[in-house]
């Protein structure tokens, strides 16, 4: 999916990995994929001048993984300490996936969580 980096995409990039994720049969992580999804999304919206979002899924293995591409310059996550007001979004990520990386390129960005297969 790619939209324009605008306030209402991250509602619709949240819902479209929800719908992907009910249709292959992964209902069970909808909720922490939305949050993820959603956190993601807005920081790029957020904290990027980037035009446009990208959000892939790729479902393998048992396992979800999401990740959402932004064209503007490379960053680095901030903040995320008990005290910091700013980047507690990321510390969500990381408490609700099995694992999550930022890689940054001349190209843009792309953070990606991934999500256990197991029933739940």
């Amino acid at each position: 999916m790619v939209a324009p980096s605008r306030p209402d995409t991250p509602r619709v990039a949240r819902e479209w990995v929800a719908s992907i994720l009910r249709g292959a049969g992964f209902g069970h992580l909808v909720e922490a994929a939305r949050l993820c999804t959603s956190e993601l999304v807005t920081n790029a919206y957020r904290h990027t001048p980037t035009e446009t979002i990208g959000v892939g899924v790729d479902v393998t293995g048992g396992r979800i993984t999401v990740e959402v591409r932004d064209s503007g310059p490379p960053w680095r996550p901030v903040g995320g300490g008990p005290l910091d007001v700013r980047g507690r979004g990321l510390v969500l990520v990381g408490a609700y996936c099995e694992d999550w990386a930022v890689v940054a390129g001349d190209g843009g960005t792309v953070v990606w969580f991934r999500l256990g297969g197991g029933g739940g």
